[in-house]
């Protein structure tokens, strides 16, 4: 297993944060916004979807993957290699467009910077670590299928 070092520390940290960023109810305008949650429903069902086809104990929080991991290539990862960061951006998306206020709004900043310097990270380790993820990589998106 790889160490975790203190960049998969801070990326972590910086997620936590941007998450009690974006939920913090600042001003909150609910007025002709809920459909906005919406798309927060959709995050949640894909990522109980992914948990679905990548049992608990497989995956973590670190961008490190866990010793005894396996490579996980059905379900939402046929179409995307990170389904777990899709699901986060949607449901916070969705909320932080619910809420209309502009602190909201900013917590979405240090969260995408976290998600992409985590999925950097993971990928270079996953690389590594499955010998099939180069082929797994020429052929799916990273978050958003036929996209990103």
């Amino acid at each position: 297993m790889a160490e975790k070092s203190s960049l998969s520390h801070l990326l972590v940290a910086l997620q936590f944060g941007a998450v009690a960023v974006i939920v913090w109810p600042f001003f909150t305008q609910p007025d002709g916004r809920l459909p906005w949650l919406a798309m927060s429903a959709l995050g949640l069902v894909i990522g109980a979807y992914t948990v679905a086809h990548n049992k608990l104990g497989n995956f973590g929080i670190y961008p490190e993957p866990l010793p005894e991991a396996q490579l996980i290539t059905t379900g939402p990862y046929r179409w995307v290699r990170h389904p777990m960061y899709t699901s986060l951006l949607l449901v916070m998306l969705g909320i932080a467009l619910y809420r209309a206020a502009w602190p909201n709004y900013l917590g979405l900043l240090p969260l995408i910077a976290a998600l992409f310097g985590k999925m950097q990270r993971e990928e270079a380790y996953l690389c590594n670590k499955f010998e099939a993820y180069s082929d797994y990589v020429k052929r799916t998106h990273r978050l958003f299928p036929g996209i990103y």
